[in-house]
């Protein structure tokens, strides 16, 4: 087997890993549980991955208030199980926005769709003694009161078959509809009737409840007091805090694209080990618990190939990210100053752990240093206005998250060769060694941030670069191979 063969073969294994649930999560079918006042609704099935006996079954609610939502938010976690071996739905119920509903029938809903699973328990090949309610937000509520709130049964149904699941998994979920909590207002006058925190008994299925610590949309105090209450009446439920995130940090790449599959590996890692516990799984979870996410910040030489192969050998406990703009610059006035690139906006999504930044090798271009009309409210000259701009990105990912490493890379050597397109290469080279790279340096002290000197790493580079500025696949395996020695 080629070398070629073997980086793409590993390549799209720690591809998979990120999107064992990522692109590729869609269902393997749609089947209507529930009709009422002429609406179908649907649940969405991910059939387990070599199943011969019934397997458990996740059941996945998802959120928006009760008042719209999109079960696509829990297409990536339900993939996932599915590839773990068990069969996996995610549910569509009726919300405010499309049907003129309010919350009281999403319970309905929700009940109606436990029931309609454990009917059907020999046509999905699953046990029924083995169905997890789950969901975020206000489809967290939902998987709560199909476990804790009697009543809000559709008597058209088959009420002798239980709509009680027997454990529950929420994320962030609504656990008070009084003004201690969230939606009072939209059931206003009822804000009890399903509220889980009013309704705890004794005798309830196990949960186990992710919370973000600095959550302002579901107050954190809520899930600490409902865990509290639901201990003290003898119930099995575990909390865990997840620190310093907020409403919906669950959700992966493919609900919130750019987001990152950190917490969403957090939330299904530990989700896996506690169905484990229930019995409902077997082995170890297939995706790690903690992964880093890094982003590379630049130009063309960052949009290129190395963020590829940094993932690669970095492993599956990072999350790399590709905020590469080709031609990309940070001083103003050029054909792709950073500051307004779709890449430098998606890059603020992802609150990377990790960030690497490499630019200067546009910014040294004479076609922008000796512009006198290139357009920029700065005053200064080029290299002034390249340190002030450079500090500025550096400063917004610090903000981003403050426990972020930042490294400052020098750009890559420039050479001159026959396939370059830049007629002033000479004077590009010389503002390239004579102001950007030491600026870069100067920076980075200023800025408490470390330097990977990348233009000395590959000044014997020549061999590789494609057009003397820009390096060839060979070329971005060797920058990526010496810059994971320098951050791992």
């Amino acid at each position: 087997m080629t070398s070629k063969k073997i980086i793409g073969i590993v390549l799209l294994l720690v591809s998979t890993i990120f999107n064992s649930g990522a692109q590729n999560s869609m269902p393997d079918s749609k089947m209507v549980y529930k009709v009422i006042e002429g609406d179908s609704l649907y649940l969405h099935v991910f059939k387990p991955h070599k199943a011969k006996k019934p397997t458990a079954v996740m059941v996945f609610f998802f959120g928006g208030g009760w008042t719209g939502g999109d079960p696509k938010q829990f297409y990536q976690q339900s993939a996932y199980f599915a590839s773990r071996g068990i069969l996996a739905i995610s549910v569509e119920y009726r919300v405010k926005s499309i049907h003129g509903t309010s919350p009281f029938e999403s319970v309905e809903d929700a009940k109606s769709a436990i029931r309609w699973v454990r009917e059907n328990a020999k046509k999905l090949n699953i046990d029924s003694n083995k169905i997890i309610a789950s969901g975020g937000s206000a489809g967290g509520h939902l998987a709560i009161t199909t476990a804790l709130i009697d009543g809000f049964e559709n008597l058209n149904e088959n009420v002798l078959v239980s709509s009680l699941p027997n454990a529950v998994i929420a994320y962030n979920p609504v656990l008070d509809t009084t003004e201690k909590g969230y939606g009072f207002e939209k059931v206003m006058g009822r804000e009890t009737e399903i509220s889980p925190t009013h309704h705890i008994k004794k005798g309830t299925p196990p949960m186990l409840i992710f919370h973000g610590t600095d959550d302002d949309t579901v107050p954190f105090e809520n899930a600490e007091r409902f865990t509290k209450l639901m201990k003290e009446a003898g119930n099995a439920c575990e909390l865990v805090a997840v620190d310093y995130v907020g409403h919906g940090f669950f959700n992966g790449d493919f609900f919130r694209k750019y987001s990152g599959n950190k917490y969403f590996n957090l939330t299904m890692y530990q989700t896996d080990v506690f169905l484990k516990k229930l019995g409902c799984l077997k082995g170890k979870p297939t995706l790690p618990e903690n992964i880093t996410h890094l982003s590379c910040i630049g130009d063309s030489n960052t949009e290129a190939k190395y963020p590829t192969f940094l993932q690669e050998k970095l492993g599956e406990t990072y999350q790399v990210k590709n905020f590469g703009k080709g031609g990309a610059t940070l001083i103003d006035g050029t054909n792709n100053p950073y500051f307004k690139t779709d890449p430098y906006k998606n890059s603020l999504k992802f609150t990377p752990d990790v960030v690497l930044i490499m630019f200067g090798t546009n910014d040294a271009n004479v076609k922008w240093t000796l512009d006198t009309h290139r357009k920029t409210a700065f005053v200064g000259t080029p290299q002034e206005e390249f340190k002030s701009q450079y500090v500025k990105l550096i400063q917004t990912y610090k903000r981003n998250n403050e426990k972020a490493q930042i490294y400052v890379l020098t750009p890559l050597p420039i050479y001159e060769h026959e396939k370059s397109k830049d007629p002033q290469i000479n004077q590009r080279i010389e503002n390239l060694n004579e102001w950007v790279i030491p600026i870069i340096k100067e920076l980075a002290i200023e800025e408490q941030v470390t330097v990977i000197d990348v233009n000395k790493l590959m000044k014997k580079a020549y061999k590789y670069t494609a057009d003397g500025v820009h390096l060839n696949e060979k070329g971005y395996q060797v920058l990526a191979k010496k810059i994971a020695k320098k951050i791992k």
